[in-house]
Parts: C-alpha cells; sequence; structure tokens
C-alpha cells in the first residue's frame, strides 16, 4: 500500500501596524540612547558605489561633483572625480538610489534605479554631454549588470526574495544552499530556532564548519559548537542575504568556508508595517508506514509562527526630525511555536516477558534473529568469586553451562543471582516494552514543544552629513524538548532534555566621512547564548530518577551526581546492541563574543584603498561533558554470552564514571589587520591586491586547569609505575592535584598550561598566517558587456574549540577512573575474583598536536560573465579549494592486542609499539 504525505500550510499577510505582547518602545529608547551615547562604530553594509566620470570622447572629467541619495530616506552624500576622474562612495547601505554629477560645461547626468547590495561593489560609470548645467540627461540603470569590479565568487538573494521563496519552516539557513558551487546535507525541514538548526552546508569542497554566518557584519558563530550559529533571524526582517563563496576580498577572514551575510530592514521615510501568520499542520498528512503498521498515530507536526513588524522615522511633529530624514527605525516581533513528533524508528527491545520482578526467577526466553533462529542460550558465567559461587551451588548453577530450562522451553534465572538494582532501573520506564512487529521492537513517536519569540530592534541615525550611525539589537529566547535526549546516544524516546537557549545580537556603527576621499568606519559588534540542558522524563513514565530502593554504589559520591541520575547503560552485541541514558545532563555553557574593528577608505588617483584592523575577544564558560552518573556497558562477548542477562546479573564489562562535572573557562583572542588595493589599471581592467593577517592564538583555560600530552617529553627512565607485587602506582610517578589532595595520577608527559614555560593553549602556536589575496576583473569588450575575472586567495581558520572541550577531561583536572569485569551494584568489586579493589583503569587522554598548525584553504576562481539582455547574465566559471592541516580526529595509541610482543619493536615497557604510535 502507498501513502501520500500531504502537508497544509498558509502565509497570510496584512497591512497595517504590527502589534506585540510588549511595547517596542522601551527597546527603541533604550538603543537609541545607547546609540546616541556610543563610541564610534563600523560600517553600514560594507557596499561600495565607484566609476569613472568622462566627457563623450572618454577623456576624465576631474572635480565633478556627485551626489548619492538614498531613495527610501532622502539622505544624501557628497563626494567629487579626482585627477584620474574616478569616485568612490564606500560603506554605502542596501537600498536602492539615484547618482547625479554636475560639472562645468556638461549638463547634469542623473542616473536612477542604482540598486545596491550588501558587500558588493558596484561599477557606474558617467558619461557627460557638453552643454548647459540647466539641462539634465537621465539614464536608468540596469538591475543586473556583469561584475566588473571584483574577482569574488558570490550569491545574492534580495530582500523580495528572501519573503517570497518557500523555505521549509521559515528557515533562511537553506537559502545558503541556492548559490552556485554549494553542496548541503540539510534535512527536509531544518528547524525553528538557531543552535540546533542544520548547518551542513559547503561551499565549493570546504568544511561546513568553516563557514561563518554574520548580521550587520556581526559574528553569529558559536565557535566550538561545529558550525552553529546563535541567531536566526525572521525572514520579514531581512533586506538582503548574500554568500560569499569564494576569492572574497580580505576585509572578510576568521573563517575558510563560506561567509554568509544577513542585512536587517532599516526604516524609510515613509511608516511601512506588516502583521503575518504562517502556519503549517499535518492533520491530512498520511501515517507514517511504520507507525501505521503499529497502530501509533501520525507523528505530530504542528507550526505556527505569528508576528509583525514597522518601520519607519522616528518623527515628534514641529519637535524633531520635520524632514523625516535624520533618524528611522525597524521593529520586529516573531514568535514560533511548533509541536514535532520525535523522529519514529523501529529499535529492537527487551521482550515483554523478559523482564524480571523484584525478588522472582527470572523465565527467560531467548530472542530470535531475523532468520527466525534463537540466539545462544545464555551460560552461568564463569567467576572467582567465593560469595557468588556459593550462591551457584545452593541454585545448582554449574559455571559454563546453560542456565536450566523451564517445561516451556525457557531459561531459569534464580533470583539469588539477578541484581535487584538492575531490576529497579528496568522497572523504572527506562528500557521500554515493546509495541511493535510482533512484540519483538518499540516505535514512538513524542511530541515535542518548541517555543520561540523574537525580538528585533534596528535603528538608523544621521548625526549630520559627515556622520551616520546606526544600531541593532536581536534576541531570541527558545524552550524546546527533545526525545530521546540531545546531543546523546540514548536508544529510546523515554527520557528526554529540555532545553533553554536564550541568544542576543548587538551591532553599533559609525560611519565617519573626513573629505570626498576618506571615509573611516568604526564598529563594536557582540553576539552571544546561554544553553541549559534538563533531563526530562519520558511521557510514558520512563524516569531517569534513581527509584526507591536503590543502593549501588560508584566511584564517587551521591552528590556529585546532579538530579540523583540512573546509570547510562550500554548493552553491546546481542541480542539487542541499545542504549540508555539520560546523557551527562544538567548542564550549561555560556558563550559570548567581543569584536571592535575600524576600516578606513582612501581614493588616491586610480587606487582605491582600504585597511582595517580589529580584535575579536571571546570566551566560553562551560562544563565538562561526561557522565557523573556513571556508564557501564555489558557486552555479549563475555560472561553470559548474552549482554541482556548480564546487565540482568549485574555483570558489567566495564564502567567509568567522571568525578565531577566541573566548569571551564575558555579564552580566545583573535587579532586581525588587513590591505586591499582596487587598482584601476585601465577603464577596463582591475586588479584586486589585497593582503590580510589573523593572529589565531589557541584558546586557553581563564584559570590553567589544563592539561596535554607531548610525546617527546615522555620520560621513558621512569619505567613501569606500577608495583609488580601490589599493581599499585610508584610514588615517584605520581602527581597530586593540589584542589583536591585526594587522588593522585601518573603524569609522565602531561603538561600542565602555564607551568615551567609550557603554553596556556597547551600547543605551539604558530603566527605566520598571512592570506594573500589577488584577482583581475577585464572588461573584453570595453562595453561592460563581457568580463573575463578570476583570483587566488588564500583563508585560515579559526579553531572551532571542541579539540579543548574534549581535552578538557585530561588528568590532572578531570577524573574519569574507569574498570573492566566489576559488578554493576559496587564498580569495586572485581567479577573475576570477588576483591575489592581501586585498581582502576586511569583516565582516557585527548591529546592535542602540540605543533599545531592553524587548518588553511587556498580558494582560486577563473570564468566568464556575458550580459545577453538587460538583467540577464550568463556565467561560465571555474572554483576550486585546496584544503590543508586540517583537523582529524583519531586512535592514535591502539595497541594490535592479536599480535601483543613485546620483543617485536620499541624498548618502552608500557607501549612496546610506541615508536609506531607516537604520531600527534
Amino acid at each position: 500500500m502507498n501513502y501520500i504525505s500531504r502537508q497544509r500550510s498558509s502565509n497570510v499577510r496584512g497591512s497595517g501596524f504590527g502589534a506585540g505582547a510588549n511595547c517596542p518602545f522601551i527597546y527603541l529608547t533604550l538603543m537609541l540612547l545607547l546609540l546616541l551615547s556610543a563610541v564610534p562604530a563600523w560600517s553600514q553594509d560594507n557596499a561600495t558605489i565607484t566609476g569613472l566620470v568622462t566627457d563623450p570622447s572618454g577623456a576624465v572629467v576631474p572635480n565633478g561633483s556627485i551626489t548619492l541619495t538614498n531613495n527610501a530616506t532622502n539622505q544624501s552624500r557628497e563626494t567629487v572625480s579626482n585627477a584620474a576622474g574616478s569616485y568612490r562612495f564606500a560603506n554605502v547601505g542596501v537600498g536602492t538610489y539615484t547618482m547625479t554629477v554636475v560639472a562645468q560645461g556638461f549638463q547634469k547626468y542623473s542616473k536612477t534605479g542604482i540598486v545596491v547590495n550588501v558587500a558588493q561593489t558596484l561599477e557606474q560609470d558617467a558619461v557627460l554631454a557638453v552643454g548647459s548645467q540647466a539641462q539634465t540627461v537621465t539614464v536608468t540603470a540596469d538591475a543586473l549588470q556583469v561584475q566588473t569590479e571584483t574577482s569574488e565568487v558570490s550569491t545574492l538573494i534580495s530582500g523580495t526574495q528572501v519573503e517570497q521563496l518557500a523555505t521549509n519552516g521559515r528557515n533562511i539557513t537553506s537559502l545558503a544552499a541556492l548559490g552556485l558551487g554549494v553542496s548541503n546535507t540539510l534535512p527536509a525541514f531544518g528547524g525553528v530556532n538557531a543552535l540546533t538548526s542544520a548547518n551542513g552546508i559547503s561551499f565549493n569542497g570546504t568544511r561546513s564548519t568553516h563557514n561563518v554566518y554574520m548580521i550587520d557584519g556581526g559574528e553569529q558563530n558559536d565557535r566550538g559548537c561545529g558550525g552553529c550559529f546563535m541567531n536566526l533571524p525572521s525572514q520579514d526582517a531581512i533586506a538582503q542575504f548574500q554568500t560569499l563563496d569564494s576569492n572574497y576580498k580580505p576585509d572578510y577572514g576568521i573563517g575558510s568556508g563560506g561567509t554568509i551575510l544577513m542585512v536587517l530592514k532599516s526604516g524609510s521615510k515613509d511608516y511601512h508595517g506588516e502583521v503575518y501568520e504562517f502556519n503549517r499542520n499535518t492533520a491530512y498528512n498520511a501515517n507514517d508506514w511504520f507507525l501505521n503498521q503499529g497502530g501509533k498515530p501520525r507523528s505530530k507536526f504542528q507550526l505556527n509562527i505569528p508576528g509583525g513588524n514597522i518601520g519607519g522615522p522616528l518623527w515628534i511633529p514641529h519637535v524633531y526630525n520635520e524632514n523625516r530624514n535624520r533618524t528611522f527605525f525597524f521593529w520586529n516581533e516573531e514568535w514560533r511555536r511548533l509541536i514535532q513528533g520525535s523522529a519514529p524508528s523501529a529499535q529492537n527491545a527487551i521482550l515483554a516477558s523478559n523482564f524480571p520482578t523484584p525478588g522472582q526467577d527470572l523465565a527467560y526466553t531467548v530472542p530470535k534473529k531475523s532468520d527466525g533462529t534463537p540466539y545462544a542460550a545464555p551460560i552461568v558465567p564463569v567467576t572467582g568469586d567465593p560469595a557468588k559461587l556459593a550462591i551457584y551451588a545452593a541454585d545448582g548453577l554449574t559455571p559454563n553451562t546453560a542456565f536450566p530450562t523451564n517445561i516451556d522451553g525457557t531459561y531459569r534465572i534464580p533470583a539469588n543471582v539477578i541484581d535487584q538494582n538492575a531490576v529497579l532501573q528496568l522497572n523504572a520506564g527506562t528500557f521500554p516494552k515493546p509495541n511493535f512487529n510482533n512484540g519483538t521492537q518499540y516505535i514512538a513517536s513524542i511530541p515535542q514543544p518548541t517555543q520561540v519569540r523574537e525580538d528585533i530592534v534596528r535603528i538608523d541615525h544621521a548625526i549630520n552629513s559627515k556622520y551616520q550611525l546606526m544600531g541593532h539589537y536581536l534576541h531570541d529566547t527558545l524552550a524546546q524538548n527533545y526525545f530521546p535526549p540531545l546531543w546523546g546516544n540514548s536508544t529510546y524516546p523515554t527520557v528526554g532534555t529540555a532545553m533553554n537557549n536564550p541568544s542576543f545580537s548587538a551591532v553599533i556603527k559609525l560611519t565617519q566621512t573626513y573629505s570626498p576621499n576618506l571615509l573611516n568606519e568604526t564598529a563594536f559588534l557582540y553576539s552571544g547564548n546561554k544553553i541549559t540542558l534538563t533531563p526530562l522524563d519520558g511521557p510514558g513514565g520512563g524516569s531517569f530518577v534513581k527509584p526507591t530502593g536503590w543502593n549501588a554504589t560508584s566511584f564517587f559520591p551521591d552528590e556529585n551526581n546532579r538530579m540523583n541520575r540512573l546509570p547510562e547503560v550500554q548493552l553491546q552485541g546481542s541480542p539487542l546492541n541499545v542504549t540508555w541514558s539520560p546523557s551527562y545532563y544538567p548542564w550549561k555553557n555560556g558563550y559570548e563574543g567581543f569584536q571592535y574593528r575600524d576600516d578606513i577608505s582612501w581614493t588616491k588617483g586610480r587606487h582605491q584603498f582600504k585597511f582595517g584592523a580589529g580584535w575579536l575577544h571571546t570566551y566560553k564558560n562551560q562544563e565538562l561533558q561526561y557522565n557523573t552518573n556513571g556508564v557501564t556497558t555489558f557486552n555479549s562477548s563475555n560472561f553470559s554470552g548474552d549482554s541482556y542477562i548480564n546487565y540482568v546479573l549485574g555483570m558489567a564489562s566495564t564502567y567509568s564514571q567522571l568525578e565531577y562535572l566541573a566548569g571551564k573557562h575558555w579564552v580566545n583572542n583573535n587579532y586581525a589587520g588587513y590591505v586591499n588595493d582596487d587598482w584601476h589599471v585601465s577603464p577596463r581592467l582591475v586588479l584586486n591586491l589585497g593582503l590580510r593577517y589573523d593572529g589565531l592564538p589557541h584558546a586557553f583555560e581563564r584559570y590553567d586547569k589544563f592539561s596535554n600530552f607531548v610525546a617527546e617529553d615522555y620520560d621513558r627512565t621512569q619505567g613501569y609505575p606500577l608495583n609488580t607485587a601490589d599493581g599499585t602506582l610508584k610514588p615517584a610517578a605520581l602527581s597530586t592535584f593540589a584542589d583536591t589532595g585526594s587522588e593522585q595520577f601518573y603524569l609522565n608527559g602531561i603538561r600542565e598550561a602555564g607551568v615551567g614555560g609550557f603554553p596556556r593553549g597547551n600547543v605551539r602556536n604558530h603566527y605566520y598566517t598571512f592570506q594573500p589575496r589577488i584577482g583581475w576583473a577585464w572588461d573584453v569588450t570595453g562595453n561592460g558587456k563581457t568580463v573575463f575575472r578570476g583570483g587566488y586567495g588564500l583563508f585560515w581558520e579559526r579553531i572551532q574549540g571542541n579539540d579543548v572541550y574534549n581535552a578538557a577531561l585530561n588528568p590532572p583536572f578531570a577524573y574519569i577512573p574507569s574498570a573492566t569485569n566489576v559488578y554493576f551494584s559496587n564498580p569495586n568489586t572485581s567479577v573475576l575474583t570477588g576483591a575489592t579493589t581501586l585498581n582502576h583503569f586511569p583516565s582516557n587522554i585527548t591529546n592535542i598536536r602540540y605543533d599545531y598548525n592553524a587548518p588553511g584553504t587556498a580558494n582560486y576562481s577563473m570564468g566568464i560573465q556575458r550580459e545577453i539582455a538587460p538583467s540577464i547574465i550568463a556565467v561560465v566559471q571555474y572554483v576550486g579549494s585546496d584544503g590543508f592541516s586540517q583537523n582529524n580526529d583519531r586512535q592514535i595509541n591502539t595497541l594490535p592486542l592479536s599480535n601483543f610482543d613485546t620483543t617485536t619493536t620499541g624498548t618502552d615497557p608500557l607501549n612496546p609499539y610506541w615508536d609506531r604510535q607516537q604520531v600527534a
């Protein structure tokens, strides 16, 4: 039977003034006060209009007076053509403009309909006709023209297109996938909030985690979240959306992938507003096939996005801004309400009859394979534990033989050998009972509510003709539930996660025009977000809290385990191979980035220079990421030969636990500077010559609670660290962590940040990160209709942050002991001997290569653009990229246990294969 999925959605709009739950005037007032008292700030939208003023013979016309007027606001800027006849308007905001040129002995020239896009360099030449200035020659600019000023590869989506393009769920991230040379792994529906939105977009083969997202020039990346961004602005608040795909100019950097630019709408001289409602509902959808087979209702999907906005002049009649050309505002408020069922997936489940009852024998039915044959019968585990052997004898059990069978063919697991804590956990609704596929699998779709409220305010203010100020404030609030837990490994949706994630963006910019050929742009840019993750009980009664009667012990005190959570259980191998876990939550972190930058635009003859420098300071306060509730694995390769029965018996293959979910304070500083020259060699040839430098030192922990293993510092003369008599660590090989004084660590080769001259970031920083950018644009025919363009650019990548977050679990600043072959209810007791032992394996180590090169990418392109008809451009372009020194996570110290021969190579008794394994 075929099922056809249908979706019903609507997007209802109305003109008028938007209304919100809270009055926007508070935000407007605060923002206005902030702007008027602010230090100078950065550029508007980083666009440039340039061109050449000539007479009909092609001779240049110097000292022509040029005025550029924004049609929406009536604000004007003025410049003059220099001795080479060239002019330049730098730092132009997106919009539609009219340009006039007046020169002695020539008719007045007027060009209308000049559309300016974000980060665009637009050529607008003016050919003056001889005559009186009382006469005016008016021409209309083409809406689309070939790129004769730059070699960059980019894709623009206008504000009208942003509103009208059908993005699934109004998630504008999917717009970035529309560019040439862009590939993606985006799902059909990407969500309604930023942090958990899919971001798998690759520009010309570069890594998706290396993309940079910007709103009004302010970076939105949460470094260390694998390419995550923090704010997802409403489609109705976006004026333009552009991607810089390759070979873009050096005023953009700190990223080696694509740069995604979003510009918020601004107010105009007239008031404009709208209210809207977008909704989508799957009430008319066909059911998922598996849910339908299991007799379950269709997955719920209800999305409602009401909102509204208003923009215009900040005007008080007869008091302020009488001409409506000084101060403008735009305000947008939107709510997003989504109820989406968790993805239905049929998972193998414990047979209902195999759930044990407290204090009773278990009649165990061996599950069957997909071919109908049963798995192997469970055997009585071999053990040297005298207490366990006495229980075996009392129950008539013989080690290494199958458990006795009942009359009905089931296997009897006596109550005396069953771990009653495992029984409590199994009956706490953790592992679900089957409801699908003849009682062998479990399937469910749990409603997951998401609520987002977004407030956006933008102010544009003309202090005078030479100083223009703008700023925005964006705030997203988020409350969202997930089943199974977010970023976890749990198989079943019987426990979930509640995420709260407020995020912020603020930009303050000032443009200062000092002369017709000199403009300065200064900016303060801020972004940040907070994440709080809390475990949730499942809607079917599943609980993550230890039930009444629980008496199992662990490595560390119960108070270290927040919310008294049950341990994670992994059943590895036959017959199930599944995991239950509430993850390491409750957990929290916070990220904030502060960027200060200044840019200067200067025109000199045929050279259009731009210089800039900036400092980006970020910090991330984040707790460690490992289970303080313990992680227990039960493997089918040992004991009973059945992973589930091993769990019931409480015989664990491994157990590990983090001592304490400590908070770390990560700091990162990036320093940038660049110079660029758009050299108009001739009216037909432009060279883009640039050089950028990004100083990218490694992130460090504010209080130096950070360590790294350095192979070169490993002292082989220390010999084996264990005393052969009792297996304890040799005192000479120990170091004690002063903060606790209780644990001792073997730190041979482990270096601590800031100690003995070791770098705070645990790696050797490299500062050779210069980035040349070279390009050309050649007007082949001289009429501006065919251009041959290309270039080369080098880009360095700021480290994402996940390397330091993973290495934060290294000793001595974190302690994750592990043990093998121990009891579930007491991991300090050996299953093999019954002896109490503290002889745990030490913590794992995440090693960061000490000689740490910054990841880099080289971009290059070549192509032709041809104007086929007005506003119709054909493009043939080749774009390539080469990556080097890219991050590569791998296991470097795995021993070939199948051929463990200490005489084969190496002299280190700890690792005879050391010489082969010291790859960093």
